[in-house]
């Protein structure tokens, strides 16, 4: 069996896991359950791996960008980009399935895509030895049951890995396209963008080629990105006179009026008061106990710098930087989840493979709960 195979394999059985995992979740005490959204009917009809944001794809795929918001605290799908729901939408014209099932079957998609073009740069980078270690950490990591989930990670973590992987192979074209169509699936893959330019410019002068050749693919990786995401503003624009009509629909959420620049007082604020009244454990949400997340790739950032990998420890770093401009540590279990190169060092830790291995079973126990969690109405990240 080869590598691929043993990746692609790897994958299906993670994936029938995390259903199974969520199917079982139901009725594993079902009369326990957090602050539920949504109507009934929709509950019903959906998919046990559709919760939450999920809601808002749905609403997109069924009925597009509806009226902007007016004042502050109401909630709209605005928010949320269009690559992912448009994607949805197509499927369930082509078959006629339920909106939240399509979700889901995009997600696995984008994500045995992914593996296979992480296992490949994996395998580049770090040698043939580390990639199903790194696979295996990848997969298992507690908040990575986003992955087979109605959201957005699976899909943004298959177009960063297919940039890189063109841009390095110099196939700048598809390498612009793949970026492009990050810029089109979130706000986080804006960061692709300083990446894609130093991975685009390293591999033009390790090829000999001159130095405005370099420069020119640097800028051509750079604008993939920001082109998708510009060609999102333009939309929003034309449509609602607003080009950055998502970021006033973000922060609606929390019932306050702020910007981006207000996102690290916030944060101290939100993680002040969550000491204060000792909600650091005792709450579900537990929003503060997520910038653990955020501390642990911070350090991976630095083993990567430590192993001369500057562009990946800058992706790392600049995927650990775009939630502080959020205003809160919520969710950021799930942000960090497209910083790739951070797995494939995590996995380092395969040399010392009794420790490696417990780890690995602590961490598929803790995403385990975490999908019983999900599956219940619990905010796990």
């Amino acid at each position: 069996m080869t590598t691929r195979q043993r990746v692609f394999g790897l994958g299906l059985l993670w994936l029938a896991g995390v259903f199974l995992v969520a199917l079982i979740s139901r009725s594993i005490l079902p009369g326990v359950t957090g602050s539920r959204p949504w109507s009934y009917d929709m509950v019903r009809r959906v998919t046990p791996l559709a919760r939450w944001d999920s809601g808002w794809y749905i609403n997109l795929a069924e009925a597009g960008y509806g009226e902007p918001p007016t004042r502050v605290g109401q909630e709209t799908n605005h928010a949320f980009f269009p690559l992912y729901p448009g994607l949805v939408r197509l499927i369930v014209r082509a078959t006629a399935i339920e909106t939240s099932l399509a979700g889901n079957l995009i997600s696995a998609a984008a994500l045995l895509a992914a593996l296979l073009l992480f296992a490949e740069w994996t395998r580049r980078h770090f040698g043939e030895s580390r990639v199903v270690p790194a696979v295996l950490v990848l997969l298992l990591f507690p908040t990575s049951f986003f992955f087979a989930a109605v959201y957005t990670e699976a899909l943004l973590l298959a177009l960063s890995l297919a940039a890189v992987e063109a841009f390095e192979r110099r196939r700048p074209v598809l390498g612009a396209i793949a970026g492009f169509f990050a810029g089109l699936t979130r706000i986080s893959g804006l960061v692709l963008a300083p990446y894609l330019a130093l991975v685009a410019h390293r591999t033009r002068r390790g090829a000999g080629g001159s130095r405005a050749r370099a420069l020119g693919d640097a800028a051509l990786a750079a604008a993939s990105p920001l082109a998708g995401f510009g060609l999102f503003c333009l939309y929003f624009w034309r449509r609602f006179s607003d080009p950055l009509l998502f970021l006033k629909a973000q922060h609606n959420w929390s019932g306050q009026s702020k910007s981006i620049l207000d996102g690290p007082s916030l944060i101290w604020q939100g993680v002040v008061e969550d000491f204060q009244q000792g909600r650091i454990f005792g709450d579900a949400h537990a929003r503060t106990l997520e910038g653990v997340y955020l501390l642990f790739f911070l350090v991976l950032a630095a083993v990567l710098l430590r192993q001369r990998r500057s562009a990946e420890a800058l992706y790392v770093a600049l995927t650990v930087a775009i939630v502080f401009t959020s205003g809160t540590f919520e969710s950021a279990g799930r942000y960090v989840l497209p910083a790739f190169p951070a797995f494939a060092a995590l996995a380092g830790l395969e040399k010392r493979r009794g420790l490696f291995m417990s780890l690995l079973a602590l961490s598929a126990l803790a995403q385990a709960a975490y999908v019983w969690a999900f599956v219940h109405w619990y905010w796990v990240g």
